[in-house]
């Protein structure tokens, strides 16, 4: 499978961004404020921590470049969010991507 280096994100726990966004409402907090995961990584860093956190083959995850794939949109380098204001503000933090992982093999099982 081939995964992008040079492509970045912020992974997000579909729960921790939905304990964050009850507490936004509850608490009635306004402005603008980025709910994701708190680390920003490749895709490729996110695959391999997914199949260390799994146990899965890491063999099968390849790294690709966005310049080799084959897209019909274009695609920003960098979708990562800045969750600094979420961090400060909020009782549930935004998750690190080991931590998100690891919450969500426990809700799987």
């Amino acid at each position: 499978m081939k995964i992008l280096t040079d492509q970045h994100v912020s992974p997000t726990l579909n729960t921790n961004l939905a304990e964050m966004l009850v507490e936004i409402a509850e608490r009635k907090i306004t402005g603008t404020i980025h709910t994701a995961g708190a680390t920003r990584a490749s895709r490729y860093e996110f695959a391999l921590k997914l199949a260390e956190v799994y146990k899965l083959n890491t063999d099968l995850i390849k790294p690709a470049k966005m310049n080799e794939m084959s897209w019909k949109a274009k695609r920003p380098k960098d979708s990562s969010l800045n969750i600094d204001k979420a961090y400060q503000t909020l009782k549930n933090k935004p998750l690190k991507i080991h931590e998100a992982l690891e919450k969500m093999k426990k809700e799987i099982e």
